[in-house]
């Protein structure tokens, strides 16, 4: 979990720097990557919290295999539910209060069952444990992009 909130401490420095647009890079600018990485923060846990331990059922994904156990996802092979797909311009105050959010939704799933899970589209179920493991691998996936935009 420390991994995670350092990753937050990181989100909140490159909020303040505004949103940067490297076409070289990524097709939307970093204030999209970070919203996105942030509403999947928000929205895992309330999977979790919402779901029936007793439900859980993981299975074997190859993909997930290669993302859990090597820690990372390639760039431009995801594509994510339409439901966590940033729209429109997005406020400095708005990710701010993503920010907040996600830092208390993180606190939430620490006294969780075990086997509360959520369902991810190609891993299917995913638990606590493997949850947080995803969220970290997910964030930084978005971070490298953030900072590499800002580098170039």
């Amino acid at each position: 979990m420390e991994r995670l909130k350092d990753q937050l401490e990181e989100i909140k420095k490159l909020i303040a720097m505004g949103p940067i647009h490297n076409i070289a890079v990524s097709q939307v600018n970093t204030y999209w990557h970070l919203d996105h990485t942030l509403q999947v923060i928000h929205g895992i846990p309330q999977a979790l919290k919402d779901s029936d331990p007793k439900a859980y059922s993981p299975k074997f994904s190859f993909v997930k295999f290669m993302i859990m156990t090597f820690k990372r996802i390639p760039r431009g092979k995801g594509r994510s539910p339409k439901h966590i797909m940033p729209e429109g311009n997005i406020s400095k105050e708005e990710l701010n209060q993503w920010l907040t959010s996600a830092k208390e939704d993180l606190k939430s799933i620490e006294h969780l069952a075990s086997n509360c899970y959520f369902e991810h589209p190609l891993f299917g179920h995913l638990n606590v444990k493997e949850a947080e493991k995803f969220l970290w691998i997910h964030t930084h996936h978005h971070l490298k992009i953030v900072r590499d935009m800002i580098k170039n």
